[in-house]
């Protein structure tokens, strides 16, 4: 017997796995970086501010050729005599020239060309007017897109090769970060995209309270790129050709929100992107805001940090989005985005932009001002890895048709936020509406008869996916801020379905306890029989038989051996249980044993007997199954965290499985029916209602795309999972229907007793199984014109008087039907004061030629719980025609006597529907199907015998 303190030692175990994974981590950052490596990062992030602050536009040109003439000056540049010539670079770590033998600085030109392009094709009509050249493409054209950019995008890309190939053993990363203690034997650099396809999905935040530059001339605002404001975002890209996972990026750059251009880079060890980030600006106008920006914003964090106790424990703009000591060589990314403008006809961008403003503004703070359609959040990408070569740019027009792709698109944070609050709502609705069935359920099954019908594996499944909405939800709901409230509502309606669910649960579980005790019983007799066979047949070739057995019969003439006189033992006291229930198996042990009909104690035993081996296994409680549930829930919690790291095809093959083996809910609910063969444990309103609602939460993420999960839409998919649950549905109509054993071989599962049997006369009445049920046999053989009274039948009784006439007596009517239910004839017995042969008669006499062509009778009987009249088919076994063969089934033919033909029919489709309408107990009384339907909801007792039944 497994000790009391398994339970406490389970949950000890729970809590001790929640403390690991989700405990804050509390160590000091200053303690894990070594002081002087915080002094050195300090000194390289001051000197490349120094740099950024020095240099002009200009000045950094690694792909400028040695005989090109200077370009024109600007109002901000050096004079033409202080401008070196031929390639330039500045003192930048991976800007450097000792750093630029690695870096394929030759794409940088094509990288600003593909910028223009992206920003053209996001404005045509601009592009058109030629407006929007490569010497004046950051004049205020760009207006008519999101101030605040703020939103999530996805899209696809495609992966395009740089004009170099260039390879990780072609850097040498100890002269580029020599601060840094790289691994050896790096191989490839991590982060190399390598597919030619793929998935991007980026999350953009843009502080309203960050970083904002304006410049102005004369006290006015000039045009062109004049505003700037600090921005960072959060790539993640998936490349579909890989095995890899999908890789995640922290990028941090500057927001141009006039051009709706953003610039965004990422930054290591190896590459100080965001101080050298102007310098890869389109052009001049976006390097000198741009360069003012991060002046301010960069000089505030260095400041704050060099105050700090901390320092620099690690890169303030890493791009690595966990926290490591060491330094993996990962590709670097530079990332262009050009959002796109509103799909809104306006005629003067001075409207457009207040239009924008008004629009904003009561997103962010909503006064309930009619705002229409909110646009969708819309921008191409181009991305370029200046150290792996290669470029990635979003798939769309004019490149690529519309179909397959629209660059990324998305929506704003504040309706993200909106969306996500509506689907939190409607998700508390749907689980709602879950509860409310089951409420109306749970009145249907509060009898042990019905609730001895339900799958505890069905109703487990609902608790246990419920079980885990919960816990998902409250882990949410742990770092909601805006959507606390529905997290909130969602976790209560999840919790009182738990509830609901569970103390259902308990109560299947408590009243199919004597089943499980019957099957463990029989487990334990197989396992004692083969031991006994085993061990009697070593004694046989061991023992020499001098005397017969006790056990074994001894002839009639045999006089007994007296045995040896034993000392008398005393006796073993008896205890009864207080219910009184005493199994066979129990009775039958110890008569064997020649003890008395009432059984030992359970730790008694007779003197010089072993001790028991296979002490019987004891009960196993409902909190121990809740204990399994909760480590089953766990486990899959974590296997859930780790396939977020799973390459994406077999990440959509997990999902898809699990999706599956939750909606296959009605299976164990089938099984169950055909084992116990009953037709229906649920109603029909919880069967459909159940599936629809759980149904709908896979309909919203896999056929909308703009879902709050961004997971990918998969329509295939949803109707594998639509037409599993329709074909469940169908299966469990089938079985209400036809049988819960239609279409099942008879050996598959074990013998029940069948309530809807094919009755046959043969003239038994209760006899045996396959006979008539009481009051349905007839006096003699064949058909006779007169009826005589019997005991065993009320109709018989009633209807044989001797010529009484009273109205409460009724003559037995005998019609010949066929299987579509409809009467050909009917004959009605006469009385027995009257005499002679009449018209009556000689029709009774046509209707029996009849009858015994066709060869089954409709009979009636009082049902003993309505007191109604049942009329039931029977077939007649003196009938060796082979036509009522043909009156079922054409099949039937070929059988050798009219019964089997009409018992094959009577199996039928047909049939089957013939026979729903009466019910045969084990005990052969014969009730409506309604009625013992209805009765054996609350007793599983016969109505007038008291015998127990088989439940349904």
């Amino acid at each position: 017997m497994p000790s009391q303190n398994s339970d406490v030692r389970a949950l000890l175990i729970i809590l001790i796995l929640l403390w690991v994974f989700f405990s804050p981590d509390g160590s000091d950052p200053a303690s894990l970086t070594p002081p002087e490596l915080s002094h050195k990062r300090q000194a390289r992030f001051q000197g490349a501010l120094d740099v950024l602050d020095t240099t002009r536009w200009g000045d950094f040109a690694p792909d400028a050729p040695l005989s090109s003439l200077p370009p024109p000056p600007t109002e901000t540049d050096r004079p033409d005599a202080d401008r070196e010539q031929g390639p330039r670079f500045i003192n930048i770590t991976g800007f450097s020239q000792l750093d630029g033998q690695g870096y394929a600085w030759e794409d940088l030109g094509r990288f600003r060309n593909r910028c223009r392009e992206w920003s053209r094709n996001a404005f045509p009509s601009a592009s058109a007017s030629r407006l929007y050249d490569d010497d004046s493409w950051e004049r205020n054209i760009g207006s008519g897109t999101w101030n605040n950019a703020t939103g999530t995008l996805h899209g696809t890309w495609v992966r395009r090769p740089g004009t170099v190939a260039r390879q990780a053993a072609g850097y040498n990363l100890s002269t580029i970060a020599p601060g840094a203690t790289w691994p050896s034997g790096l191989g490839e650099w991590g982060r190399n995209i390598t597919g030619d396809h793929g998935k991007v999905e980026l999350r953009i935040d843009e502080d309203e309270g960050g970083g904002v530059y304006e410049e102005k001339v004369d006290g006015n605002t000039s045009r062109g790129a004049s505003l700037a404001r600090e921005i960072q975002a959060v790539a993640t890209i998936q490349d579909d050709a890989s095995e890899a996972s999908s890789l995640s990026l922290l990028l941090h750059g500057v927001h141009w929100p006039r051009q709706g251009a953003i610039l965004l880079t990422t930054s290591s060890e190896k590459f100080d992107g965001i101080f050298g980030l102007p310098h890869l600006a389109p052009g001049p106008n976006f390097f000198h805001t741009g360069q003012h920006l991060l002046n301010q914003t960069l000089g505030k964090i260095i400041e704050a940090r060099e105050k700090s106790k901390y320092g620099f424990p690690g890169n303030p703009w890493g791009s690595r989005m966990e926290e490591d000591d060491g330094y993996p060589a990962q590709c670097e990314y530079v990332m262009y985005l050009q959002l796109h403008p509103f799909e809104i006809t306006r005629r003067y961008d001075t409207l457009l932009e207040s239009y924008i403003e008004e629009l904003e503004r009561e997103l962010r703070h909503p006064t309930g001002a009619p705002i229409g359609r909110i646009p969708d959040l819309r921008a191409s990408m181009v991305a370029w890895s200046p150290d792996c070569s290669f470029f990635l740019e979003s798939k769309g027009p004019p490149e690529f048709p519309s179909v397959d792709g629209q660059h990324l698109v998305g929506m704003k944070e504040d309706m993200f936020t909106y969306t996500a609050k509506e689907w939190l709502i409607a998700f508390a609705a749907v689980v709602l509406g879950q509860i409310w069935l089951f409420k109306a359920q749970m009145k249907q099954s509060s009898t042990p008869s019905t609730t001895g019908r339900v799958s505890f594996w069905t109703v487990g499944t609902m608790l246990f996916a419920d079980g885990m909405i919960f816990i998902a939800v409250c882990a949410w709901s742990l770092n909601a801020t805006i959507t606390l409230l529905p997290c909130l509502l969602v976790t209560f309606a999840a919790f009182i379905s738990m509830f609901i669910e569970g103390a259902f649960l308990s109560e299947v579980w408590k009243i199919q306890e004597p089943e499980r005790r019957i099957r463990d019983r029989e487990r334990e007799q197989a396992a004692a029989a083969n031991r006994n066979v085993s061990s009697g047949a070593a004694s046989t070739t061991t023992l020499p038989s001098t005397q017969p057995s006790i056990s074994q019969p001894q002839p009639p003439t045999a006089q007994p051996t007296a045995p040896p006189s034993a000392p008398a033992q005393p006796r073993q006291p008896i205890i009864v249980p207080s219910d009184g229930d005493i199994d066979e198996a129990e009775q039958l042990a110890n008569l064997l044993s020649g003890a008395s009909a009432l059984p030992l104690p359970a730790t008694a035993r007779t003197p010089g007997q072993p001790a028991p081996t296979n002490e019987p296994r004891p009960p196993t409680h409902f909190s121990a199954i809740i204990g399994r549930f909760v480590l089953s829930g766990l486990f899959l919690l974590f296997l859930s965290a780790v396939a977020t790291s799973w390459p994406s095809h077999i990440r959509s093959l997990y999902v898809n499985t699990l999706s599956f083996l939750y909606l296959s809910l009605w299976v164990p609910q089938i099984i169950r029916n055909t084992q116990r063969n009953s037709r229906q444990a649920f109603t029909w309103r919880f069967m459909i209602g159940q599936s629809v609602l759980r149904l709908l939460p896979f309909a919203y993420f896999f056929l909308r795309e703009d879902n709050v999960l961004l997971a990918d839409p998969d329509p295939y998919a949803f109707l594998v999972l639509v037409g599993w649950v329709w074909i469940q549905l169908w299966v469990m109509c089938t079985q209400s229907v036809l049988g819960p054993r239609f279409g099942v071989p008879r050996g598959w599962v074990r013998e029940a007793w069948d309530y809807h049997p094919v009755l046959r006369d043969d003239d038994l009445e209760g006899g045996k199984v396959g006979s008539l049920p009481i009051g349905l046999a007839r006096t003699g053989t064949g058909l006779s014109t007169t009826t005589t009274a019997s005991a065993s039948s009320p109709v018989e009784e009633r209807g044989g008087g001797s010529g009484s006439g009273s109205g409460r007596d009724r003559d037995r009517e005998w019609s010949v039907v066929s299987l579509t239910g409809t009467a050909s004839t009917t004959e009605a017995g006469e009385s027995s004061a009257g005499g002679g042969t009449t018209t009556g008669n000689r029709e009774r006499e046509k209707e029996k030629e009849r009858e015994k062509q066709k060869g089954v009778t409709m009979r009636s009987v009082d049902c003993a719980i309505c007191r109604e009249l049942l009329e039931v088919p029977v077939f007649n076994n003196n009938n060796n025609n082979n036509k009522a063969g043909s009156f079922f089934s054409s099949s039937s033919e070929s059988s050798s006597s009219a019964v089997a033909a009409a018992s094959s029919g009577m199996a039928g489709i047909t049939g089957v529907f013939a026979r729903k309408a009466y019910m045969v107990t084990p005990c052969r009384h014969i009730f409506h199907t309604d009625c013992l339907e209805g009765w054996m909801k609350y007793r599983l007792q016969c109505p007038i015998c008291r015998e127990e039944l088989p439940p349904l």
